[in-house]
């Protein structure tokens, strides 16, 4: 069995960095529900760093893009201005996130069955890098199994993502899971590359399929330890 995780939303909190800024500069005006608000900013983030992979957009003013377009929607215009005293107050708070409840005992059990574990996540170098050292995940990954979309060329849902990792690390996809929070990038895209997955659906999103693609779905950290433990030792 090999493991492989998403971090953002899967391994902490994503929304909380967001909830903070959101509450410091923009709650005030506008009553929209900021869980709403991070949904949307969601998908306009994975939509930008699609555009910025194309060289459609700098990579400077992705950041401001994504929040004016999440806030549009809401009925709000927010100045270049405003989108960077957020921008500096969300990265201040992506410093402080933690790993879910659970998460490092997980990672904890897996270890100790010698599990292999690798990490397969969306975004730029830098700003994933700095997550990976605020949640210190160098104490179970080592750097040449973490692979960012932004330093390999592979975004989920492309399943050339899964791919390199298969290359790189010698796995088999029929003997390869993977853990990740969102259907589309995650979970689709695992079964399109033929490996098994877990869905961490701990927002409890609506499945974007006629049949549920995952193997196994979960909705807090505690049944996620509960589903990996058997898998770890089952022949």
């Amino acid at each position: 069995m090999n493991l492989v995780f998403d971090i953002d939303d899967t391994l902490y909190d994503l929304m909380e960095p967001f909830r903070l800024a959101h509450e410091k500069y923009f709650a005030s005006r506008t009553s929209a529900d900021v869980t709403e608000l991070f949904r949307k900013s969601r998908h306009y983030s994975d939509m930008i760093l699609s555009q910025e992979k194309q060289g459609l957009i700098a990579p400077e003013a992705a950041f401001s893009k994504r929040i004016q377009m999440t806030y549009q929607d809401a009925g709000l215009a927010v100045s270049d201005d405003a989108c960077r005293l957020f921008e500096t107050e969300y990265r201040l708070r992506q410093k402080e996130i933690t790993l879910f409840p659970c998460i490092e005992q997980t990672l904890n059990v897996c270890r100790k069955a010698q599990v292999p574990m690798a990490i397969l996540t969306n975004g730029n170098s830098r700003g994933q890098r700095q997550k990976i050292s605020a949640l210190k995940l160098e104490r179970w990954f080592d750097d040449d199994h973490i692979f960012i979309s932004g330093e390999i060329g592979y975004q989920k849902p492309d399943i050339r993502a899964f791919r390199h990792i298969e290359e790189k690390l010698n796995y088999a996809p029929k003997e390869s899971w993977y853990v990740g929070d969102t259907y589309l990038a995650d979970i689709i895209s695992a079964d399109a590359a033929g490996w098994h997955s877990i869905w961490f659906n701990h927002r409890k999103r609506n499945c974007q399929t006629e049949t549920l693609l995952a193997d196994i779905e979960v909705q807090n950290t505690e049944d996620l330890l509960d589903v990996i433990i058997p898998l770890l030792f089952s022949p």
